[in-house]
């Protein structure tokens, strides 16, 4: 079955992984998963899983502060 890591700290999805039915027809998942797919998320953007409500979040994500006429490094 395939699952949806993310970290249980700050919700920040990890990636895809997969998990083996022990044999008994109840899947048991690690707690930094879930089943819920993600969905699509556009560039500049990062995916939060809310364990609360049980949904995956799409937030901006931040952008350094640069001053005016100040050249990125």
């Amino acid at each position: 079955m395939k699952i949806y890591r993310f970290d249980t700290d700050t919700g920040v999805y990890l990636g895809e992984d997969f998990t083996d039915d022990p044999g008994r027809g109840v899947t048991i998942l690690p707690s930094d998963s879930t089943t819920i797919t993600p969905p699509q998320v556009e560039q500049g953007n990062t995916l939060y899983f809310n364990e609360r409500e049980q949904r995956w979040e799409v937030r901006t994500r931040p952008t350094p502060f640069r001053r005016r006429n100040q050249q990125v490094q």
